[in-house]
């Protein structure tokens, strides 16, 4: 199979700034099927597996969004449907490994969520993933949820970073750094054509400012379907 994610990724890069790959752990992914808007059905899971196989990922975190009023979703309903997924790869005969997450959305429930236990953590890091809406409001919960996280030991990880207005400027990167100091963790989803290339647009840009301080920590596929873009659409520029 070609390398596409690879060709796909040969952006040019300014100022030096490389291309977003992905590593041997991509940790935000949605190849569990039928929960989501990610695969429909679990030959489109196997296929993306391939994928992700051929590109030298060894790990695969499903992450399917756990998001109320959108995508109801809980470990007792997503367990099974993974553990579906994982011998249905093994009898394909993929050697990639699995493991459960999830996408949380950020709003005024995640909080008691994670108090109460009923998030879903992966890794040796304990993260805890978490999206948010993408507008350029700070979310009134982002700073109180992410210390809940912190108080039990979890540690948060926000999903694709460079998408998020309220990150952008100069008062956005002050909200960054208040992120980091109390010790939120950063992922970028990967470079593909022209989309997250580093220095292009909005989210290249915010990305390019993100590799130079050294903020980003995990790199994902965010997979949606077994295509080059791994979307069910095209995808927009960025800018």
């Amino acid at each position: 199979m070609l390398s596409w994610f690879r060709k796909q990724g040969r952006g040019k890069a300014p100022s030096s700034v490389e291309a977003i790959q992905l590593r041997a752990r991509d940790c935000h992914s949605h190849v569990l099927p039928g929960v989501d808007d990610g695969s429909r059905t679990l030959d489109e899971s196997l296929d993306m597996l391939r994928l992700l196989q051929d590109e030298g990922v060894h790990r695969v975190i499903a992450t399917s969004h756990i998001y109320p009023g959108r995508f109801p979703n809980e470990r007792e309903t997503l367990q099974p449907v993974f553990d579906t997924l994982v011998e249905s790869a093994s009898a394909a005969g993929l050697t990639i490994e699995l493991e459960l997450g999830a996408e949380h959305y950020l709003d005024d429930s995640l909080g008691p969520r994670v108090e109460s236990g009923q998030h879903i953590e992966f890794g040796p890091e304990r993260y805890v993933l978490f999206e948010t809406h993408t507008f350029d409001q700070v979310p009134t919960s982002l700073f109180t949820t992410v210390a809940t996280m912190r108080d039990r030991g979890l540690t948060p990880l926000m999903a694709h970073v460079e998408r998020y207005q309220y990150l952008s400027g100069a008062e956005g990167w002050e909200v960054i750094e208040d992120l980091r100091a109390i010790g939120v963790k950063f992922q970028v989803n990967r470079t593909i054509g022209k989309i997250n290339v580093p220095g292009e647009g909005r989210r290249g840009r915010m990305l390019e400012k993100l590799a130079r301080a050294g903020y980003i920590d995990e790199v994902g596929s965010d997979l949606h379907r077994a295509t080059p873009e791994g979307r069910p659409y095209a995808m927009p520029n960025g800018k």
